[in-house]
């Protein structure tokens, strides 16, 4: 949700900076993701003046383009090549000049660009008339502006635009807090804290004073979904383009202006919190408007143009006397909206149950700002106010005669009910701030407070749906009051207590910390993920917020996948990861999860530096990891290939015959869906089996050895279908008695090396017990090893 800074001020008086704002707001439980500067005149519009277009002839060698004349007030007009389709004679537009340097709508500060003389398919071209997101203005491509025709050639195009300079937070705002989801419920909040009351706004229509009736009846066919629904009809409107500011507001906060009426229904949503919907009120059949459901399945085209099956009796609509007009509370029609040819509408402003406005939104994928709103729960009390407001808006900027608002409530809306202690309050804020603090704060919360000993009596106002506890209504004071204000003892207290032995928390604790010791980061991911990347075992969600967000994930690759996207396309390639997560899939027998740690590595292996060479990422590189988690934890497992879709080859190791790990190249085919530049090793350790092995093979002594011992690296070219398994019992035939280790160190299938073949590299450690190993034996030892390599393998020794 964004927030302008300029706007609030509309609704409270306040003197805090942006900088301060951010830090408020932020503390007050609307959390501030990030500020944006917008408006101002960008590079102050230097050198753009307003010019009359004398003439616009073809272009004698392009069709699209015109060759005008243009009178900026010097001796001479200019001759300027534009291609913008409505470019004509007699136009006043704003012109930029040779010299002047224009910065585009949503480029940086340093990616303007210059104005030249030039020529263009052979015309000459001295300046070019400027479309509004070439000024910075706006994103608006359409066409070239056209301005006032009463402006004089040659007038600075600063001194035409009264642009102001504005700040926009981005809040992510938590699904409790509705009630903030709109300027003046930001400035509502944001009034407790500085102990000033937020105010309406003024413009409203006086229901006194309107005295013509509604000519289209309202009738509620399904009062529990549609529990209040206002109405008004205006006549005679003039639908053009919005005024300036209306559309700098709305494109403040990132909505494209339409025309005058949609940008007001807008402009009230995100000014009161309310959604509207306005009706071409010609277009309605019958004039007469029903809220109900369909009786059958009926498709039904909205706004963005999808066809959707309504669900019969379950998808509430508002219709008229022939046809479903709108989705209530989710999205309109696609015949139901204002036009430039609208000339009368039927604006409604309602308060449907939060409930049925989620499934829909949900059933039908429609995440539009109205449902984003009532599934969560508006103000019921602010109907009518937020239709006043719109109807007043309209007959100023569209013109046209109001009806008297028909406002159709069938259900009462009385505040919510809560006692309070003050005790309880003082104990779980942790501070004893005073019974006067703690009514002011209510007050300042619009909370009614009656007074009785230690309890207080108190009434929510409807529009805090998430405060009906008493617990949620300490959380106010306590966020209001300022945690901050929380001082922290000077010391604690509490109990020791005896763990168990076999802590699996402290283990991963600890060889988490072994890992960021060892140049790992931490990553942690979404546990939602794409509906695209689960099979028939995948767990959904029953109320997604997106379909990228549509089913538990069942497998930790794919977000380490895109961790590894994100950094890399922010140019941090040389990354080593881990997270500890769970993944989670459905059978017939329920639901199930398990838990695993997932480490990643990809780019260089070390820091730039001249003195190292950097080395890149390889299989090896996770080999050394699997070696150093065996030392670590204790454990000896068994080292052999792997078959995984995921990986191009790979290893595994098991553990009293269950595979504990499992590692290898992430395949061709994720690394073109994440559009990964570099080779990518992925390691899955099943973390509950390690616990176990861990625990119940628990590190004992052994003597360090007296004498040392002896490494050889074989390198080998050998048959893809050759297991590690298979070459380590040849290995081992030629001394078993001398042999401690044979330890994969490198696979590599690609250039230079023959297809179906691949190219192995282990390492074997030698060592004798009784007395100190002699070269020649060692060496003797791995001739031995060859010969039955090449012998029963057809392995090529790279000697």
């Amino acid at each position: 949700m964004k927030i302008s800074y300029n706007w609030l001020k509309d609704y409270l008086e306040f003197d805090e900076t942006p900088d301060q704002l951010n830090d408020i707001l932020t503390m007050l439980g609307l959390e501030v993701g990030t500020v944006e500067t917008v408006g101002g005149i960008p590079g102050d519009l230097e050198g753009v003046v307003v010019g009359e277009v004398v003439s616009a002839e073809p272009h004698p060698n392009a069709d699209r383009l015109r060759v005008c004349q243009v009178n900026i007030g010097d001796a001479e007009p200019l001759s300027i090549v534009c291609g913008a389709p409505n470019v004509a004679a007699g136009q006043k537009v704003p012109v930029a000049t040779v010299g002047t340097t224009l910065y585009p709508f949503g480029k940086g500060e340093d990616e303007g660009f210059k104005i030249k003389k030039g020529k263009i398919r052979g015309e000459v071209s001295l300046g070019m008339i400027c479309a509004e997101d070439e000024l910075g203005l706006g994103a608006g491509h359409d066409g070239i502006m056209v301005l006032d025709e009463d402006l004089v050639p040659g007038t600075p195009f600063r001194q035409t635009v009264e642009l102001q300079e504005d700040h926009v937070f981005e809040i992510d705002l938590t699904p409790n807090r509705v009630d903030a989801a709109s300027h003046f419920g930001t400035a509502r909040d944001l009034g407790a804290y500085l102990r000033k009351a937020a105010k309406l706004p003024e413009g409203l229509l006086d229901p006194a004073k309107l005295t013509e009736k509604n000519p289209i009846p309202v009738t509620i066919e399904d009062p529990e979904r549609c529990q209040r629904y206002v109405s008004i009809y205006i006549a005679g409107v003039k639908v053009v383009e919005s005024p300036d500011w209306l559309k700098q507001r709305l494109q403040a906060i990132g909505l494209r202006p339409i025309n005058n009426v949609v940008d007001i229904t807008n402009y009230v949503l995100h000014e009161l919190g309310q959604p509207l919907h306005a009706f071409d009120a010609d277009k309605i059949g019958g004039k007469e408007v029903r809220v109900r459901t369909m009786s059958e399945e009926t498709p039904f085209v909205t706004l963005d143009e999808a066809e959707r099956k309504l669900r019969p009796g379950l998808d509430l609509m508002i219709c008229d006397a022939e046809k479903p007009m709108c989705i209530a509370g989710t999205m309109g029609g696609i015949d139901s909206g204002v036009t430039f040819e609208t000339q009368n509408i039927f604006l409604e402003s309602a308060y449907f149950e939060a409930g049925t406005v989620r499934k829909t939104a949900k059933y039908h994928a429609i995440n539009s700002d109205s449902s984003f709103r009532f599934e969560r729960g508006v103000d019921p009390n602010m109907t009518l106010t937020a239709a006043l407001r719109a109807a007043y808006l309209i007959v100023e900027l569209a013109g046209g005669t109001a009806s008297r608002p028909e406002d159709q409530q069938l259900k009462e809306f009385p505040p919510f009910k809560v006692d309070l202690s003050v005790s309880k309050t003082e104990r779980l804020i942790g501070k004893a701030i005073g019974r006067d603090t703690i009514i002011e704060i209510l007050k300042a919360l619009e909370i009614e407070v009656e007074e009785d000993g230690d309890t207080l009596h108190l009434l929510v106002p409807p529009y805090r749906v998430d405060v009906q506890r008493d617990v949620d209504v300490i959380e106010d004071i306590l966020r209001v009051y300022n945690y901050n204000n929380v001082e922290l003892p000077g010391t604690f207290g509490g109990s020791l207590v005896m763990e168990p032995y076999k802590n699996k928390h402290e283990l991963q604790e600890r060889y988490a910390n072994y890992l960021s010791g060892s140049g790992f980061y931490e990553i942690l991911n979404n546990s939602l993920v794409s509906v695209e990347l689960g099979d028939e075992s995948a767990v959904p969600i029953v109320n997604p917020l997106s379909e990228e967000l549509g089913i538990m994930r069942q497998s930790m690759l794919p977000g380490a996948l895109e961790t590894v996207r994100h950094n890399q396309n922010r140019q941090e390639e040389d990354l080593a990861l881990y997270e500890f997560g769970k993944t989670y899939s459905m059978d017939d027998k329920g639901y199930n999860e398990h838990f695993w740690l997932a480490l990643t590595v990809t780019g260089a292996r070390h820091p730039q530096h001249w003195q190292q060479n950097l080395g890149k990422a390889s299989l090896q590189t996770l080999t050394r990891e699997v070696e150093r988690l065996q030392e670590w934890i204790g454990i000896q497992g068994e080292l052999s290939e792997v078959d995984d879709a995921n990986f191009d080859y790979g290893m595994k190791m098991t553990w009293d015959g269950k595979e504990i790990l499992r590692y290898g190249l992430v395949n061709a085919d994720w690394a073109e869906k994440y559009s990964l530049r570099n080779e990518v090793f992925f390691m899955l350790i099943d973390w509950p089996l390690l616990t176990e092995a861990y625990y119940s093979d628990f590190p004992r002594y052994q003597p360090i050895p007296l004498y040392p011992a002896i490494r050889r690296d074989i390198s080998m070219v050998i048959d893809r279908e050759v297991s590690f398994a298979e070459i380590q019992a040849q290995v081992l035939k030629a001394n078993p008695k001398l042999i401690r280790s044979i330890d994969l160190r490198d696979i590599y299938m690609g250039e230079n090396i023959p297809d179906g073949k691949k190219s192995y590299l282990i390492s074997i450690e030698l060592r004798d017990d009784s007395k100190t190993l002699a070269d020649k034996a060692a060496d003797k030892m791995v001739q031995r090893a060859y010969q039955f390599l090449e012998k029963e393998l057809s392995a090529e020794i790279r000697k």
